[in-house]
């Protein structure tokens, strides 16, 4: 019994309390969906007739009717994994100190270089695990009413060193991208060991928004070594984010980061994200469409731009057929080289679907245009028609449902058999893979004639520091 009366008292002095509470918290934040479910979370707390919540942008912060002093908490983005934007550091700090003089501020970050950008002085700072990430609470001197401009943000030593190789590189690059007309490109390809990833630089011409066009970034980090704590790898993808983000002048929206752990056979063409941001892109003075954030590719092999040209010289007047086409812009190539009849094979309706819209941009459609949802080897054996040249780019391996499990090493001698079935006595087959300690089959050199590509023709300017990325095969009936 007295238990259940202190607490019937405690419940009573809560309703009077809640009640007699003015607005005295105030959140803000620039999506309507977090203020949505904040509001929910404090009615369910019944706290709600203390917050005002609105939907807000730090840009248009206005200190709250009759307040005069008091605290500014904010968890701006700070992982370093995420890389956040300095500008939002920037452009939050000139938000206080334009209308918030006299006010005490703490964030939540990860290092002081991002606090200090706000052009706010440290009064304390408070060492805080987010899971396992390491941050810290940096509490400030009240806003002044001439505070300091902030202070860019300075990089790291290692992000320094990063940022001097991408400079580098672009110099090197210029004169190739200029000759070429190149606008899509790698800009660095693990370069320093420690920074392991590469970042490709793509310039978009077209997207959903006026604002979508200019450069965006894709960054793919490679799997560090077990051996190397997940702190430090964290850290040093920072670090390569915040020098691509300067040396380009990008905010960090315009990066898509996307990790390179191995894949399994399950994981490899899993979706990565919902976004549903489409771009579009010039090469060689055809549109394609690509997507940085959805999946573990864009829609676009840089490396294989060699090769595409290759195919738009070898294709006019050419019946041609593309297997293993992915997005579909080599056909798109050979399209624009003059084939006379285009025949596109994946077994993703989705990569089908995204070769037909690269082909309707730029004018190819109609039954000259053929577009086919089927497993290669099995559309092969049942194909009667015959082509002057074929493109055949087949995966390492792939264990789709919808087919039978498939290994390059294994099986690229039937592939490249039922492929010669399909080819013209005077054709020519196209075979590149991307499997590194690949082995073309002895009796496959004896029965056809086969020429590997140099190098040199098949490896882009940008992308020589890696040669062994792919090989790519010529295959002809021996006369």
């Amino acid at each position: 019994m007295l238990w259940q009366g202190l607490m019937d008292e405690a419940r009573e002095r809560a309703v009077r309390g809640r009640a007699a509470l003015q607005p005295v918290f105030f959140g803000r934040d620039a999506d309507r969906v977090a203020i949505t479910l904040a509001r929910d979370n404090a009615m369910a707390a019944g706290v709600s007739a203390c917050i005002d919540w609105q939907v807000a942008d730090i840009r248009d912060l206005q200190v709250p009717a009759g307040a005069t002093s008091g605290l500014v908490v904010s968890n701006p983005p700070y992982d370093e994994r995420l890389a956040a934007d300095t500008r939002l550091y920037r452009e939050l700090g000139a938000s206080l100190r334009a209308r918030f003089a006299g006010w005490r501020v703490a964030l939540i970050t990860v290092e002081d270089a991002m606090g200090f950008s706000t052009g706010l002085r440290l009064d304390k700072r408070y060492t805080l695990y987010n899971g396992a990430i390491k941050c810290q609470l940096m509490r400030f001197l009240p806003v002044p009413e001439k505070a300091a401009e902030p202070r860019a943000l300075a990089l790291s030593p290692g992000a320094e060193m990063v940022a001097n190789r991408l400079r580098k590189n672009l110099r090197k690059l210029k004169t190739w991208r200029t000759r070429e007309q190149v606008t899509c490109f790698r800009a660095y390809d693990a370069d320093l060991p420690e920074y392991a990833a590469a970042i490709d630089v793509y310039d978009v011409v077209d997207g959903e928004r006026p604002e979508d066009r200019g450069l965006w970034l894709h960054v793919q980090e490679y799997q560090a070594p077990k051996t190397i704590p997940e702190e430090e790898t964290r850290r040093r993808l920072g670090e390569l984010v915040q020098a691509a983000m300067q040396v380009f002048e990008l905010p960090r929206d315009r990066v898509a980061l996307k990790t390179r752990a191995p894949q399994s056979r399950q994981q490899r063409y899993q979706k990565q994200d919902s976004r549903g941001h489409w771009l579009w892109v010039m090469e060689d003075g055809l549109r394609v469409r690509l997507n940085l954030f959805d999946y573990l590719d864009t829609g676009l092999f840089l490396d294989h731009r060699p090769i595409r040209r290759a195919l738009r010289h070898y294709a006019n007047g050419a019946r041609v057929l593309n297997l293993f086409a992915y997005t579909g812009v080599a056909t798109l190539h050979m399209a624009a080289g003059g084939a006379r009849q285009t025949t596109t094979v994946d077994l993703s309706a989705t990569y089908l679907d995204w070769a037909a819209n690269n082909l309707a941009a730029n004018g190819f459609s109609g039954q000259s245009h053929r577009l086919i949802q089927a497993d290669t080897l099995r559309y092969l054996a049942a194909e009667t028609q015959r082509f002057e040249l074929i493109f055949c780019d087949p995966p390492t391996f792939s264990n789709s449902a919808k087919a039978e499990d498939f290994d390059v090493q294994r099986h690229h001698g039937d592939l490249i058999r039922a492929c010669m079935r399909r080819l013209t006595p005077d054709g020519l087959l196209v075979f590149s893979n991307n499997f590194r300690r690949f082995k073309l089959d002895a009796d496959i050199d004896e029965d056809f004639e086969v020429r590997e590509w140099p190098t040199q023709a098949s490896i882009p300017v940008d992308f020589e520091r890696d040669p062994k990325i792919h090989r790519v095969f010529d295959i002809r009936h021996r006369a």
